[in-house]
């Protein structure tokens, strides 16, 4: 801290430098050539006030001409200081690169910007350009020194101004020394190098290296069963001759299916059924609800366990709670035929490179914890272990809309089960193991009493639910998996995934503190203080107090840093450390957690209405949920809305001004740094080297962050979150990737087995209809999966295929285009496509001759007679993602390019004209990177008749592709900006006219997002549906989905 003798208040460092040079206090600006805060140049203040004018030898970009760089006449481009937006487009740049507006007079006149930093020049290895520089508004009278500070090369003889020289906020920051060069210069540095990031991410996605776990009995069959499970469920099953047994036939098995897994209410289906010969018309075996249940009941054998009703005692109260058997559960997971053929049994590691240097982590198995817990505690005793790592998941949710009901499920899955199978709820890979009590204990009345009662209640309720994990877990149980193959399998808890509030509770650590570590609540925002995970053992032996000495037990309890909780269900359960079983949150940890503070922090340092404004701004884009009423009184963001935020976050912050006249480059670097830091976080694949990229972006978060310092929107970063961010590297080392534990899906889970549960039920006594409910409708989906079995038989067991990095996408297009005759004049005027006939001769020409010089083209193109007046458009182009193991899942939809002129509604209503931005391959351009791809603005999507392309490409050797693009380009991609690493780019302009050319649709690789470049203030003329012809500038997004961050590198 440093104290001001003038006026005594007490400022952080930078803040003192800021109070320092805005204060109109004397005292305090008397201070100011006392506090060293701004030591004087040894050569900059000499070169610029001495007359000497600067010599320029050129800048990085080239070495220029004299002319290149020649001043306007004096009358040229006069502009009045107060013109009505005229001067915004300097305005714009200038707050931009971190430049004032000077003013002289009442004038503005046009300088040549220089992006004067060698430092940043030499970070990057690519061979760099000529590039003719824009021209912006400044003024023609700054000082040498005023250039020099701006990064302004002198370009001409220019004696320093007399008059006095209006600074602006921005240039008052900029004179503060320390915050601008600590800021602008060194922590640009910190951004790293695409091609850096290019390398690192270049393994992932490809066939690792895999080394197994040395001791071959690990994981090996015991003996091989004579059945399996399909055949073992046929040999129960009454009638099984009949493979739709133990209904009568296809359209009766197909009905019950229908209505247990699609139908309405049982009431509707039993009047559905009453309807006069319904019933004998569809030859269906039962009357109504109660006889079809009837059925599932009594003949269908039950593959996964019943739950049972049991009652808790916990301070003299009975609680009821309904849970199912732990060993059962992981019983009918482990043998479920659908599973089998996916199984992993053992530990392996995988790696990226031959030299097995460089390690790889994706599911469980690849995971440091799977194969030390083999190695270490089960092989040394009792070789020929099989681990069956227990994943739990606890959350209490809402089931009604106003009546404050809720249900406390918890549920559990096994790691044996592939990442990419137990993250499909459809998969049904997770079970349901009980429903806790809700119970708000509303009739003890002290609040620290009915705290430490609800802590042991559900501590009680688990440990009597895992009590059966105990003997198992240390000495083996013999598993039979669907194919008929038994194995001693240990059942081992090894993660639990749940938001903060259920850590704490799980854990029994106090709140605000790390559920992981002893690092203390003061530090949680340092990303240096050391981190140890919880001494296990200490807290082991404080807790065995309980029954010796309560007094005693609780002095434990508080010196080991947890709460003195009766007999946790982790005390004794094998193998187990439930400080590191804590698994990383990103739902709640990140998109509810430090983005949603992020988001409240940027709101507050800017002006809602200008990030509203900006909201409204933002062009559409398949991937971009537009915010038309901005996002600042939004209320009860969903962790998918925050999602959705973060796709245009970084765009809308850029540029804009902030208060206490701060710079915008560390607010720009911070959520630059935790939007990498989020994306990252959720690689379905990691490598040693990109999580080095992980724990930069936090680095780089860190770095920057006391800009909310400066801003006096925080007081410290003490946030358990934040600190969590710390843990992720370890635990993607343990557990693998972050999406075998994310609380997303089992989030999801509510739906499915709790929320529709409890919407089947009267609302009476509702925990027996549910659990009921959810056992017919497993009934219904196992029997399923047999009478697939029985039509199809065995599916053939696939090869493992790397995780899949979501790299490749294929194009459809409609069968019929959208019009399928539109005008040549109707597309220049509707469609905006200009040059569409010039553009289609210089195609037809290049496809028939290729080897064709630029002149002759012209030529040739001049003679090129089109025999058609009209063409067939198509509105819209789809992508389709094609996994790892080149199957293309037509279902889904993953990205879009709209090109469609405005037209009217229903209603009356116009609908804006949308011609959406593309990434396009020139030729040459890999799966990642930007080398090869250039963005550009599809304007028509059309295709010719066969009888036109026959008269057109006769002399071609090559038959020309079914779909074509008219597209207008934009500028190619350079160097990535410093502060926010996005690519900037603008049209491509010649002679005034915009670029255009006639491709191949094929050629069209996916949607690209651009952020308008707003500068410090949007001007309001722009609108979403028209920003992309009125803005000058863009950023390229690569945030607008998780493929554009993977490619746009």
């Amino acid at each position: 801290m440093n104290t001001c003798p003038g006026c005594a208040k007490n400022f952080e460092h930078t803040g003192y430098a800021h109070h320092l040079t805005q204060t109109i206090n004397p005292s305090c600006a008397a201070q100011l050539q006392f506090s060293g805060l701004f030591p004087e140049s040894d050569d900059g203040d000499s070169d610029g006030l001495d007359g000497g004018d600067a010599e320029f030898t050129g800048d990085y970009f080239g070495y220029y001409d004299e002319q290149d760089l020649e001043w306007p006449d004096d009358n040229h481009d006069e502009l009045p200081l107060e013109s009505d937006g005229e001067d915004e487009e300097y305005h714009d740049t200038a707050l931009e690169h971190g430049l004032p507006c000077l003013t002289s007079g009442s004038y503005l006149r046009k300088l040549v910007l220089i992006d004067h930093e060698p430092s940043v020049c030499n970070r990057y290895h690519r061979p760099t350009r000529r590039t003719q520089l824009p021209l912006f508004c400044g003024s023609r009278q700054t000082s040498a020194l005023e250039r020099r500070l701006l990064g302004l090369a002198v370009v001409d003889p220019i004696q320093v101004s007399t008059r006095p020289c209006v600074v602006t906020p921005v240039q008052q920051d900029i004179d503060g020394g320390d915050d601008f060069e600590n800021s602008d210069n060194s922590d640009a540095l910190s951004q790293p190098h695409p091609a850096e990031r290019q390398e690192a991410e270049a393994p992932l996605g490809h066939q690792p290296i895999v080394e197994k776990f040395p001791r071959r009995h690990a994981g090996a069959p015991v003996h091989h069963s004579r059945t399996t499970a399909f055949e073992s469920y046929k040999n129960v099953l009454q009638g099984a001759e009949n493979v739709w047994a133990p209904f009568v036939s296809r359209i009766d098995y197909e009905v019950a299916k229908w209505a247990k897994l699609r139908g309405s209410g049982s009431t509707a289906f039993s009047e559905l059924l009453a309807i006069d010969g319904l019933r004998e018309a569809l030859g269906l075996s039962y009357q109504n609800s109660c006889e079809l249940n009837q059925i599932i009941d009594r003949q269908l054998p039950c593959k996964r366990p019943r739950f049972k009703h049991e009652e808790i005692i916990v301070a003299d109260e009975a609680f009821d709670v309904y849970s199912r058997d732990v060993m059962e559960c992981v019983k009918a997971l482990y043998s479920d035929p659908e599973f089998s053929p996916h199984l992993n049994y053992a530990p392996e590691r995988h790696y990226a490179d031959a030299d097995k240097t460089i390690r790889m982590y994706h599911d469980i198995h690849t995971g440091k914890w799977w194969w030390s817990t083999q190695a270490s505690q089960l092989e040394t005793k009792k070789p020929g272990a099989t681990v069956i790592p227990i994943i739990l998941s606890s959350d209490k949710t809402q089931v009604t809309m106003f009546r404050n009901k809720s249900a406390y499920p918890v549920y559990m899955t096994i790691g044996n089960i592939p990442k990419e199978i137990r993250r499909k709820p459809s998969q049904r890979a997770w079970i349901l193991l009980a429903y806790l009590p809700t119970s708000k204990l509303d009739h003890i009345t002290n609040k620290a009493a009915r705290h430490r009662t609800a802590t042991n209640l559900f501590h009680a309720c688990l440990r009597h639910i895992l009590e059966p994990l105990k003997v198992p877990g240390e000495d083996g149980v013999a598993m039979a998996s669907g194919d008929g193959v038994v194995r001693r399998g240990h059942p081992i808890v090894a993660c639990y995934s749940a938001d903060y509030p259920e850590q704490l509770l799980t854990t029994g650590i106090k709140s605000g503190e790390c559920p992981k570590c002893d690092v203390p609540h003061k530090e949680l925002g340092s990303p240096h203080f050391p981190v140890n995970l919880r001494d296990l053992n200490a807290i082991l032996a404080a807790l065995s107090l309980v029954d010796e000495d309560y007094d005693l037990w609780r002095r434990a309890c508080q010196e080991c840093g947890i709460k003195p909780v009766f007999k946790p269900f982790w005390l004794d359960l094998p193998h187990t450390n439930i400080f590191q079983s804590i698994t990383p949150d990103v739902l709640h940890q990140l998109y509810q957690g430090i983005i949603k503070h992020l988001i409240e922090w940027i709101k507050e340092a800017c002006s809602e209405a200008e990030i509203d404004a900006r909201c409204r701004r933002l062009p559409p884009n398949h991937n971009i949920r537009l915010f038309l009423k901005g996002i600042s009184h939004l209320s009860r963001v969903s962790g998918t809305e925050h999602n959705q935020i973060c796709r245009f976050l970084l765009g809308i912050v850029i540029g804009i001004q902030l208060p206490g006249n701060l710079n915008n480059g560390r607010l720009t670097r911070a959520i630059r740094g935790i939007l990498d830091f989020l994306y990252l976080a959720q690689y379905p694949s990691h490598s040693d080297q990109t999580l080095v990229l992980l724990d930069d972006a936090l680095t780089r978060f860190h770095d920057n962050k006391d800009i909310f310092l400066d801003l006096g929107i925080r007081s410290n970063f003490n946030l358990p979150k934040l600190h969590s961010f710390r843990h992720y590297v370890h635990m993607i080392k343990m557990y693998g990737t972050t999406d075998n534990y994310n609380t997303e899906y089992t989030e999801r889970l509510h739906i499915d087995l709790t929320k529709d549960a409890y919407r089947a039920t009267n609302h009476k006594d509702e925990y027996s209809q549910m659990t009921l409910w959810l056992e017919r409708r497993e009934k219904m989906l196992w029997h399923d999966n047999f009478v697939k079995w029985c039509l199809v038989g065995d599916l053939a067991s696939r090869e493992r295929s790397p995780p899949d990095m979501d790299y490749r996408r294929a194009i459809k297009m409609t069968k019929h285009p959208t019009v399928k005759r539109v005008p040549l004049d109707h597309i220049v005027q509707d469609y905006g496509a200009t040059f569409f006939t010039a553009a289609l001769a210089r195609y037809v020409v290049g496809r028939n001759q290729p080897g064709l010089s630029a002149a002759q083209l012209e030529r040739e193109a001049a003679h090129i007679i089109l025999p058609f007046d009209a063409v067939a458009t198509f509105h819209r182009i789809k992508f389709h993602a094609i996994d790892a193991r080149g199957f293309r899942d037509s279902s889904v939809t993953v990205d879009s390019v709209h090109s469609q002129p405005s037209q009217k509604d229903k209603r009356g209503h116009t609908i804006p004209a949308r011609f959406d931005t593309v990434l396009v391959n020139e030729g040459n351009g890999g799966i990642t990177g930007v080398d090869g791809y250039h963005v550009a603005q599809v304007r028509v999507i059309f295709t010719l008749t066969s009888q036109a392309t026959n008269l057109l490409f006769a002399a071609g050797p090559v038959k020309p592709p079914t779909h074509l693009a008219y597209v207008e380009w934009l500028t190619p991609f350079q160097q990535p900006e410093s502060h926010h690493g996005l690519y900037k780019i603008c049209r491509l302009m010649r002679h005034g006219e915009r670029l255009a050319s006639i491709i191949d649709v094929l050629d069209i690789c996916r949607s690209v997002h651009l952020f308008p470049n707003f500068g410090a203030v949007v001007p309001r003329e722009w609108t979403s549906s028209t920003v992309l012809e009125l803005c000058p500038s863009f950023f390229v997004n690569s945030f607008s989905d998780r493929h554009a961050y993977l490619t746009i590198v």
